[in-house]
């Protein structure tokens, strides 16, 4: 499949694929002070990606929640 990009939306060189399974990490350098407490919030939760956003974020379904919440894809790891 051909995807035609603007240059906001560059594919991150390890990207995530629908379904794949991530933990959320604290990444705050260059980052204000509200990323970190959101990011905080989350650290080390697992959840599954549901959706593809715009500019290298996703849609995270958290099972013990029922939760969706969005992640830039640097604030992602990949998990079992």
């Amino acid at each position: 499949m051909v995807q035609q990009l603007t240059i906001f939306d560059a594919v991150p060189a390890i990207a995530f694929e629908l379904g794949d399974m991530v933990e959320v990490v604290v990444n705050v350098e260059e980052k204000e002070i509200e990323d970190y407490y959101y990011l905080k919030l989350y650290e080390g939760s697992k959840g599954r990606i549901v959706k593809f956003l715009s500019l290298g974020q996703y849609e995270i379904l958290f099972a013990k929640s029922n939760q969706i919440r969005i992640f830039r894809h640097e604030e992602l790891r990949r998990s079992e």
